[in-house]
């Protein structure tokens, strides 16, 4: 009788695993998530800076495992405070000489991969991080979830929808504004959408391994800091510490030059892998031990946050490395604005 009682708890047991492991693998979702979107942080009250921050988030689909995406969140910084740097790098050279050039255009960034979770419309997002020659998601991390909304007639796939935090140091939640949800966004998101859509710019994830020469800050084109050449199995990337009267600086105004001071100390010659789509590890073949370092566990995403491609026919990619683990510990290096749209130095 104990034999038979056992037999059926096993059984049991057995049939709710199997339920719960089919349920999900059949939890899907009836829309697909791939491009670009705008929404919004909210930190709540009291957080240290601005309560409401305006995000971009890029969703790429994993074409060797249907609905899962590779996933890129990104914060803006200020972009009121941003702005006047912006113009003046971009249209005014002579004053960015004295006044500088833009070097931050994001406070965080961090790479994720998303897969359906158990519930209906929702997803499981998990930090990506370097393990080895890999890009993996990392083990035994707390995800975020993304809930979509499940209201007809949306004026995009992630309208209503919002994301969790999994730690103190993320915004308690993410959500995408809908028409009629009574949210309030704040000035940051506001200040994005309209500069988007008046400027009619774009925000892009390229894919491809795009040749530069990069430089330390935006449109600052006599301080070229990285080459990339090659392509597929021969793509490498050289760092440089730029011009004579650049290295003459002292360590305290060159590092403040970059986005990242680390980015100041980066040198020597790197193979380049791509473990997965649009996402490259430099690899040190003829580098220092210190510049080894501040690349080893840092994942390269070539991504021009406002592409003007369209617009104003003007393409400036940034190239970041990212550590999921630390989203404010990012480099960013600008391609250089004359570089032909990747066409007359490398491809796209």
């Amino acid at each position: 009788m104990k034999r038979l009682a056992l037999s059926v708890m096993m059984l049991v047991l057995a049939s709710c695993a199997t339920h719960k492991e089919a349920a999900r693998k059949i939890s899907s979702v009836d829309r697909d998530l791939t491009g670009t979107y705008l929404a919004v942080a909210d930190y709540g009250k009291g957080h240290k800076g601005l309560d409401k921050k305006a995000i971009r988030i890029y969703f790429a689909p994993i074409e060797s495992e249907p609905g899962k995406y590779n996933v890129v969140i990104l914060e803006y910084v200020d972009l009121l405070r941003m702005a006047p740097s912006y113009i003046v790098s971009n249209k005014l050279p002579f004053i960015a000489k004295m006044t500088g050039y833009l070097n931050h255009i994001t406070d965080t960034a961090a790479a994720y991969e998303a897969v359906p979770g158990e519930k209906e419309n929702t997803f499981e997002l998990r930090p990506l991080v370097v393990s080895g020659n890999n890009i993996v998601v990392k083990p035994d991390s707390k995800p975020r979830i993304l809930t979509l909304s499940d209201k007809e007639g949306l004026e995009s796939a992630l309208a209503g929808a919002t994301i969790s935090g999994s730690n103190e140091s993320e915004p308690q939640e993410i959500f995408f504004p809908s028409k009629d949800d009574g949210k309030k966004v704040g000035l940051q998101y506001k200040t994005a959408k309209a500069a988007y859509e008046k400027a009619k710019l774009e925000s892009t994830w390229r894919k491809t391994y795009l040749r530069g020469p990069y430089l330390s800050q935006y449109y600052r084109r006599d301080d070229v800091v990285l080459h990339c050449t090659g392509e597929n199995e021969s793509a490498a990337g050289e760092f440089v510490l730029g011009g004579d009267k650049y290295q003459k600086m002292s360590a305290k105004k060159r590092t403040a030059m970059f986005t990242h001071p680390d980015s100041a100390f980066l040198k020597g010659n790197f193979t380049v892998t791509e473990p997965r789509d649009g996402m490259f590890l430099y690899h040190p073949v003829d580098a220092d031990e210190r510049s080894a370092g501040i690349l080893k566990n840092k994942i390269g995403m070539f991504i021009d946050v406002f592409d003007a491609t369209k617009s104003l026919h003007q393409d400036v990619v940034e190239l970041l490395f990212v550590d999921s683990e630390r989203p404010t510990d990012f480099l960013m290096y600008y391609e250089d604005p004359k570089n032909g749209e990747g066409k007359e130095n490398g491809v796209r």
